[in-house]
């Protein structure tokens, strides 16, 4: 990661993701995410690729997990990431391809991140990492944000919103695909949870105005069974058509059969 191509064998020793998942707390004002962001990486696009992308990123993912409760620097990179977004109506217009294309690298980081994470800790724990604040000496508790709320109803209004253009295909994949990861956390438990988290901020909270929007959305695009853009239509790697998990699941718009289904059934209960 950094400011050229990333292979996935230098990733465990990369420096940016060293300081990322290290013991120094980041400020979301700093130049190192524009630094960070800046990468060419061939996301995976096959099964085998993205393992070797998972086991090259655990020391990483183990060391921000053991961390971030102090750093709160997934929380610094999730405000970076939202902070951008309100911009991308505006980039697309633009033909911003630079912008764009940092923006879908900070949701892809935040997307392999949350994998590891809703994997290896319940939902409480997992709400814990989204709602650090910092607190000056003497001071005491106030209303901390949540991001995690946050994070999904930026989500929604990135895949209703934003127009579905060549230049904004992937960030667009990427966001399904991280809703997906969201939804996936029924499947690290035997049980059936109906008092999720995520679902929670999605039939009850804030993001309940986007909900039906985004269904319709995902219908819509699914009926329409668009192409992804051909090669050099926009600044990232054309995808192949066997995916993993992050890709696989979302390997275009208009492939959205599961996060539809997922959202099928919520509505259905």
């Amino acid at each position: 990661m950094g400011s050229n191509s990333s292979r996935i064998g230098d990733l465990p020793k990369n420096e940016y993701l060293k300081k990322l998942s290290g013991t120094e707390s980041v400020s979301e004002n700093d130049p190192f995410w524009n630094q960070l962001l800046s990468f060419s990486f061939p996301a995976p696009t096959s099964s085998t690729e993205l393992k070797l992308l998972e086991e090259a990123t655990i020391s990483v993912c183990r060391s921000l997990v053991e961390n971030n409760p102090r750093t709160g620097n997934l929380g610094a990179l999730i405000k970076v990431f939202l902070s951008r977004t309100k911009e991308l109506k505006l980039s697309a217009e633009c033909q911003n391809h630079i912008f764009i294309w940092q923006t879908h690298n900070a949701l892809f980081i935040i997307c392999c991140l949350l994998k590891v994470f809703i994997c290896e800790m319940s939902e409480e724990e997992l709400q814990l990492h989204f709602t650090y604040e910092e607190k000056s000496p003497g001071s005491y508790s106030s209303d901390s944000e949540d991001l995690l709320e946050e994070l999904l109803c930026c989500l929604m209004q990135l895949i209703t919103d934003i127009p579905l253009l060549d230049i904004t295909y992937e960030i667009s994949v990427e966001a399904v695909s991280t809703m997906v990861v969201f939804l996936s956390c029924q499947l690290f438990h035997k049980e059936v949870l109906r008092q999720s988290i995520s679902h929670k901020y999605l039939m009850r909270g804030r993001c309940l105005p986007y909900t039906s929007k985004l269904v319709k959305t995902l219908l819509y695009n699914f009926i329409r069974q668009e192409k992804p853009p051909p090669p050099g239509a926009h600044v990232l790697p054309q995808q192949s058509d066997s995916g993993g998990l992050l890709y696989g699941l979302a390997s275009g718009v208009a492939s959205l059969k599961g996060i539809l289904a997922s959202f099928m059934q919520i509505i259905g209960e």
